[in-house]
């Protein structure tokens, strides 16, 4: 770098690197290599210099455990029975906590060189105080030897910080390769998805327009005209039988009062056998039954004697001229009763004839098939781009979130490759 550009601090400009997209697992595959070969290298370096203090502190112990104070020195009797009391618990904590075995996985040795100094502050907190007192010089030593346990493990959290951070940067480069390789192909699948369902479309199209010009002459047709007449001819049958069974039932009202007062005459003079006859009369009258109705009528020959004597002893049992009219003779009941009875009869065969004829008749069932056709046919059409239109939605948000993805990806290899260096991604999948 030039005096100027040292100066004015000016930087290099970025080395410009080209990154096939299908190449990229391959890339990150040797730079995650490189990850962990850094973290193994950082481990072989420093496991070798832990061991070596572990062993001097165990050397370091055992002397201590057999160690006397300076007979020049003078140390007060109650300080001397606390540490002779204080090493042989001092030495067995340590002894155990110098035990521990030391991983050679990086992170798993991080872990156990951090734990071996915790344990070992741990022991001296307690009676190391009062020992360092009495065995300065082998204290000292042994706090020697816990620095250089503890300057690896500092060298080593700084190594551990860069490897996990890059680690990241690997797994997010890893997930967004393979996010945009999976859009891809669910847009490559959506295409064809899209393609078939148009294609199909376009027949059920056809096929549907077919059917709609055949259900039309159809329905144009001589079949159709047939129906039709017999739908009609159906109609009016009906509405003739709803007339003739008003008939009936207005018959039936104008008599009813006879009938009700007769009954009421008859049981003032209790006379039985004549209200059993009226009720049986009124009874079958009343049925929806025509063969009951029949039965009706055929005793009323039995009971007319006793309603005409009835009709002369008693005013009041004729109020109008509707009932003086059904109750003049005997015929003049019957007769009309039998008539409209035997009209709705032939109403109700003629009707069963056109329900019949109307069965026999092909047109309803081949109309009720096309019909059912055009709607299948149409619903499947409705479906079909439905499907279609919720692909495109879909296809359209992927199309959207590409462009950041890809330069998530790159922004996460630029960091894999280091200061320096810029990486341009070729070959990127096209979600245009």
């Amino acid at each position: 770098m030039g005096f100027l550009d040292k100066l004015l601090r000016r930087r290099a400009e970025p080395k410009e690197t080209d990154l096939v997209f299908i190449d990229i697992p391959a890339w990150i595959a040797e730079k995650e290599r490189a990850i962990f070969e850094e973290a193994d290298r950082a481990v072989r370096e420093s496991r070798p210099r832990v061991c070596e203090a572990v062993g001097e502190m165990q050397g370091l112990i055992g002397a201590l455990k057999s160690a006397k104070p300076e007979e020049n020195e003078v140390v007060h009797p109650k300080l001397l029975k606390v540490v002779e009391q204080g090493v042989p618990n001092y030495a067995a904590a340590m002894e155990k906590t110098l035990a521990l075995s030391v991983s050679e996985v990086p992170g798993e040795y991080y872990d156990n060189c951090v734990e071996l100094i915790a344990q070992i502050t741990k022991n001296t907190k307690g009676p190391g105080r009062y020992i360092a007192n009495v065995f300065p010089a082998q204290m000292k030593e042994i706090r020697l030897q816990i620095d250089v346990i503890g300057r690896e493990v500092n060298a080593l959290s700084s190594v551990l910080a860069t490897s996990r951070k890059q680690s990241g940067w690997v797994d997010e480069a890893t997930e967004t390769h393979a996010l945009l390789l999976a859009h891809q192909n669910k847009l490559d699948e959506a295409l064809r998805t899209v393609s078939h369902l148009t294609e199909e479309n376009e027949k059920l199209d056809a096929e549907l327009s077919a059917l709609k010009c055949d259900l039309q002459v159809l329905i144009e047709g001589p079949e159709a005209d047939e129906y039709n007449a017999l739908i009609a001819r159906q109609a009016t049958c009906k509405d003739t039988l709803r007339e003739a069974d008003a008939d009936y039932k207005r018959l039936l009202s104008q008599s009813a009062n006879v009938f009700r007062k007769a009954v009421h005459f008859c049981e003032l003079s209790n006379d039985k056998e004549t209200i059993a006859l009226l009720k049986s009369v009124r009874s079958g009258l009343e049925s929806p039954s025509s063969d009951e109705r029949i039965r009706g009528l055929a005793a009323y020959p039995s009971l007319f004697p006793h309603l005409a004597r009835m009709i002369r002893e008693n005013d009041s049992l004729i109020k109008n001229k509707d009932e003086q009219a059904l109750f003049s003779e005997q015929d003049a009941f019957i007769i009309p009763l039998t008539e409209v009875i035997a009209q709705a009869d032939d109403l109700h065969a003629k009707n069963a004839r056109l329900t019949h004829a109307l069965g026999e008749v092909g047109y309803v069932r081949r109309k009720a098939g096309m019909e059912g056709k055009i709607k299948k046919l149409s619903e499947q059409i409705v479906r079909n781009s439905a499907e279609i239109n919720d692909i495109h939605n879909i296809s359209d948000e992927i199309r959207a979130s590409a462009p950041e993805m890809v330069e998530h990806l790159r922004l996460n290899l630029g960091y894999l490759a280091g200061e320096g260096v810029h990486i341009n991604l070729v070959k990127v999948p096209d979600f245009s």
